[in-house]
């Protein structure tokens, strides 16, 4: 069965549980996982696409306004020959409306706010992931990771953060990653804020590069650190901590285990190793795939981890941080993101030995 299939299956399913004749989908993370990772956006920065997808019992439709039309049937959907495409006026754009309600008579779901019709959250029909969506998240890991290795490489005392976002950009941008989220943090601001936005400020001693990277509407996350000259006792003890906190989740983070347990452990961790309030700084991650967090994990979540669902854990304690995006399967988590030519810290629990990534020292 093709991927298309797998998903308007899990649809029609919504459909006959919500009594309803057709589903809309405008949103682009949404878009993309229910065409199998075509795209729908102009703005990169949205998250309510230009294109909608409709779904009923029995067709499957595009519609789109006539500027988006050419692009959408020439270069994302049309290969597929699987959808009936609907185009209505740009300057009429109330036609999209009336052409959903003649489709579905009026009796219709939407995943954003349209006409009427009622809001439906599409989460938890995006997971387990596709055969052929763990094939490329496993590949958008392994480049998204290499990216940021050759980027760290060439960071230099005197970069500006806006140069190494822009260095990082153009990275992933050439391999056909789309940066989602691109912090970079230079000395004394890696101690002062846990989401630092590129500034102009000049790296003297201690860099720290976040992404998350998008490719096919699948998104991984990754975190690296570079060190000029010898990294201090305190620096070295809290990295050392951090690694191991990361571990504990990933390694607690199996198939049918609850989430609000798997960070229970992450906070013990903490307490453990000496840095009882550090995690109340900084979400600790949760569930990847369609975006950079498909929800962060708090003490109250609910829920437990599924078969193939893509995590990203990011514990931090002041100055430091681990960042990788693994993948749930059979038995153990994969990490997605691995380090290549990097440094590691081997951390074992129970046996079993993570690599976890060091700061490279320069």
């Amino acid at each position: 069965m093709r991927e298309i299939d797998i998903k308007e299956e899990r649809i029609r399913k919504l459909l006959e549980e919500n009594k309803s004749d057709g589903l809309l989908i405008t949103l682009k993370y949404n878009f993309a996982w229910a065409t199998g990772g075509k795209y729908n956006h102009v703005g990169l920065l949205t998250e309510v696409g230009a294109t909608s997808l409709l779904i009923t019992n029995s067709s499957s439709y595009i519609i789109a306004s006539s500027i988006e039309a050419p692009r959408i049937e020439k270069e994302e959907v049309g290969a597929l020959g699987h959808y009936k495409l609907e185009v209505f006026p740009w300057y009429e754009p109330d036609e999209k409306l009336r052409i959903v309600e003649k489709i579905t008579g009026g009796n219709f779901i939407t995943d954003t706010p349209f006409g009427n019709a009622r809001v439906v959250n599409l989460l938890p029909l995006r997971y387990p992931l596709t055969e052929d969506e763990v094939i490329r998240i496993k590949a958008l890991g392994k480049s998204a990771s290499l990216c940021m290795e050759d980027v760290c490489k060439s960071i230099m005392p005197g970069y500006t953060e806006l140069e190494i976002a822009g260095m990082m950009s153009e990275s992933l941008f050439s391999n056909g990653i789309y940066p989602s989220v691109l912090l970079v943090a230079g000395d004394e601001r890696i101690f002062n804020f846990r989401h630092p936005i590129p500034t102009d400020n000049k790296v003297s001693r201690y860099a720290m590069v976040v992404i998350c990277g998008m490719k096919d509407g699948l998104q991984v996350a990754v975190t690296r650190l570079v060190h000029f000259g010898r990294i201090d006792s305190d620096i070295r003890k809290k990295h050392n901590a951090v690694v191991r906190i990361d571990s504990i989740l990933i390694h607690n983070t199996m198939v049918g285990n609850r989430w609000s347990d798997i960070l229970a452990k992450g906070i013990k961790a903490y307490e453990d190793l000496g840095y009882p309030d550090e995690w109340k700084k900084h979400h600790q991650g949760g569930p990847t795939g369609y975006q950079s967090r498909e929800f962060t994990v708090n003490p109250k979540t609910q829920g437990v981890v599924s078969k193939w669902q893509p995590v990203a854990w990011n514990p931090s304690i002041t100055g430091t941080k681990s960042e990788d995006t693994i993948l749930t399967g059979e038995e153990s988590p994969e990490v997605i993101t691995p380090t290549f030519n990097w440094p590691v810290v081997d951390v074992e629990l129970d046996g079993m030995i993570y690599k976890r990534p060091d700061i490279l020292e320069k």
